[in-house]
């Protein structure tokens, strides 16, 4: 009961700086939503790289050099775009970023995803659906062709990896109460997803593997 209360505590004070984040409102500039979706997506790389060091699955690995790529094609788009932004993989160590409340809610996270494997899942679902309102708040603003591509992309990309942890914990007879979707919205991404498909095949089980003393 007592780790229940903490973990609700911590991942609605992580969740809780999404009010003060939202593209359309703090960022009024093209470079700054740029920066900020590159930030993003590297926390969610260090996130699941850290992850993968705790627990034996292959799931944190392959989510994880998805996130690499994806810094990389959003690198990709600021460069056409003649926007600088900082090879964040040699600049800033794991878990570093210019933007303070990323750099605040990736501990955040840590701490939530570091209870157990199942709360590991469930952190994780709810960073994907992070990344996916902030995708879809960056779409609503005026982009180029090439911006646009990539925020799509991207936001398939994260929905496809939500799917995986909500697989993950169906498979290990658990539930999600989404956080910032809507009920008809984690229902249509969801709602054919079964324990026994093939649609991504992943090894979801997983034991302790404490190789890094991270708390």
């Amino acid at each position: 009961m007592k780790k229940t209360l903490v973990l609700s505590i911590l991942l609605s004070a992580a969740f809780a700086l999404q009010a003060q984040s939202l593209i359309g409102n703090q960022f009024k500039s093209k470079e700054a939503v740029i920066m900020y979706l590159v930030e993003q997506e590297k926390l969610a790389h260090d996130f699941y790289r850290s992850l993968d060091t705790i627990w034996v699955t292959d799931i944190f690995n392959r989510v994880a050099n998805e996130e690499f790529e994806h810094v990389g094609k959003l690198s990709a788009v600021a460069a056409e775009l003649m926007i600088s932004v900082p090879n964040h993989f040699n600049e800033y160590p794991t878990g570093q970023f210019t933007d303070s409340k990323l750099r605040h809610l990736y501990a955040e996270l840590m701490i939530a995803a570091n209870f157990s494997l199942e709360d590991a899942y469930r952190t994780c679902a709810n960073l994907e659906e992070r990344k996916m309102y902030d995708l879809k708040m960056a779409l609503k603003e005026p982009n180029f062709e090439l911006e646009n591509l990539t925020y799509k992309a991207l936001l398939i990309g994260s929905e496809d990896n939500f799917k995986v942890f909500i697989r993950a914990l169906s498979e290990m007879e658990s539930s999600y109460a989404p956080v910032i979707l809507t009920p008809s919205e984690f229902e249509a991404l969801t709602k054919n997803i079964l324990a026994n498909d093939a649609w991504r095949s992943f090894n979801s089980s997983a034991n302790p593997q404490n190789r890094i003393g991270l708390f």
